[in-house]
Protein backbone atom coordinates (compact mmCIF):
# COMPACT_ATOMS: atom_id res chain seq x y z
CA UNK A 1 0.00 0.00 0.00
CA UNK A 2 2.89 2.32 0.63
CA UNK A 3 3.91 2.30 -3.04
CA UNK A 4 0.43 3.26 -4.30
CA UNK A 5 0.42 6.55 -2.45
CA UNK A 6 3.72 7.71 -3.90
CA UNK A 7 3.02 6.95 -7.58
CA UNK A 8 3.64 9.91 -9.84
CA UNK A 9 2.33 9.78 -13.38
CA UNK A 10 4.20 11.35 -16.23
CA UNK A 11 2.85 11.93 -19.72
CA UNK A 12 5.45 10.46 -22.05
CA UNK A 13 3.73 11.19 -25.38
CA UNK A 14 1.57 14.30 -25.19
CA UNK A 15 -0.07 13.76 -28.61
CA UNK A 16 -1.12 10.19 -27.71
CA UNK A 17 -2.47 11.38 -24.34
CA UNK A 18 -4.58 14.13 -25.94
CA UNK A 19 -5.87 11.64 -28.52
CA UNK A 20 -6.82 9.20 -25.75
CA UNK A 21 -8.65 11.88 -23.75
CA UNK A 22 -10.45 13.15 -26.87
CA UNK A 23 -11.59 9.65 -27.87
CA UNK A 24 -12.77 8.96 -24.34
CA UNK A 25 -14.80 12.18 -24.29
CA UNK A 26 -16.33 11.40 -27.70
CA UNK A 27 -17.35 7.91 -26.56
CA UNK A 28 -18.85 9.20 -23.32
CA UNK A 29 -20.70 11.98 -25.18
CA UNK A 30 -22.04 9.51 -27.73
CA UNK A 31 -23.32 7.20 -25.01
CA UNK A 32 -24.93 10.12 -23.20
CA UNK A 33 -26.63 11.43 -26.34
CA UNK A 34 -27.83 7.92 -27.23
CA UNK A 35 -29.34 7.52 -23.79
CA UNK A 36 -31.06 10.91 -23.95
CA UNK A 37 -32.41 10.32 -27.46
CA UNK A 38 -33.88 6.96 -26.45
CA UNK A 39 -35.75 8.50 -23.56
CA UNK A 40 -37.09 11.32 -25.72
CA UNK A 41 -38.10 8.90 -28.46
CA UNK A 42 -40.08 6.87 -25.99
CA UNK A 43 -41.69 10.11 -24.87
CA UNK A 44 -42.65 10.92 -28.44
CA UNK A 45 -44.03 7.43 -28.98
CA UNK A 46 -46.84 8.09 -26.55
CA UNK A 47 -50.38 8.24 -27.81
CA UNK A 48 -52.14 11.34 -28.95
CA UNK A 49 -55.21 12.24 -26.97
CA UNK A 50 -58.43 14.09 -27.32
CA UNK A 51 -60.18 15.66 -24.38
CA UNK A 52 -63.80 14.66 -23.96
CA UNK A 53 -66.19 16.60 -21.75
CA UNK A 54 -68.56 14.29 -19.92
CA UNK A 55 -72.22 15.24 -20.26
CA UNK A 56 -75.25 13.88 -18.41
CA UNK A 57 -75.92 10.24 -19.30
CA UNK A 58 -72.39 9.49 -20.58
CA UNK A 59 -70.71 6.31 -19.48
CA UNK A 60 -67.13 5.30 -19.99
CA UNK A 61 -68.39 2.42 -22.12
CA UNK A 62 -70.27 4.82 -24.45
CA UNK A 63 -67.27 7.14 -24.79
CA UNK A 64 -64.96 4.19 -25.47
CA UNK A 65 -67.31 2.86 -28.16
CA UNK A 66 -67.52 6.28 -29.79
CA UNK A 67 -63.73 6.82 -30.00
CA UNK A 68 -62.56 3.22 -30.51
CA UNK A 69 -61.51 3.77 -34.13
CA UNK A 70 -58.93 0.96 -34.06
CA UNK A 71 -61.62 -1.62 -33.22
CA UNK A 72 -59.80 -2.86 -30.14
CA UNK A 73 -61.49 -4.98 -27.53
CA UNK A 74 -63.70 -2.40 -25.85
CA UNK A 75 -62.66 -3.58 -22.37
CA UNK A 76 -58.98 -3.04 -23.14
CA UNK A 77 -59.74 0.40 -24.54
CA UNK A 78 -61.69 1.32 -21.40
CA UNK A 79 -58.73 0.13 -19.33
CA UNK A 80 -56.38 2.38 -21.35
CA UNK A 81 -58.68 5.35 -20.72
CA UNK A 82 -58.80 4.56 -17.00
CA UNK A 83 -55.02 4.23 -16.75
CA UNK A 84 -54.42 7.47 -18.63
CA UNK A 85 -56.80 9.37 -16.37
CA UNK A 86 -55.61 7.72 -13.12
CA UNK A 87 -59.08 6.31 -12.51
CA UNK A 88 -59.67 3.52 -10.01
CA UNK A 89 -63.24 2.86 -11.17
CA UNK A 90 -65.14 3.44 -14.40
CA UNK A 91 -67.40 5.98 -12.75
CA UNK A 92 -67.44 9.37 -14.48
CA UNK A 93 -69.36 12.49 -13.56
CA UNK A 94 -70.98 15.20 -15.60
CA UNK A 95 -68.60 18.12 -16.16
CA UNK A 96 -65.40 16.06 -15.99
CA UNK A 97 -62.92 16.15 -18.83
CA UNK A 98 -61.17 12.88 -19.64
CA UNK A 99 -58.34 12.10 -22.00
CA UNK A 100 -59.13 9.49 -24.63
CA UNK A 101 -56.21 7.96 -26.56
CA UNK A 102 -56.30 8.09 -30.32
CA UNK A 103 -53.65 6.49 -32.49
Amino acid sequence: MRGIRNIKLKVVNRKRFITFISCTLVIISTLFITFISQTSVSGQAKNNYIHVNVVAGDTLWDIAQKYNHNHKDIRKFINEIMIENNMETAMINQGETIKVPIK
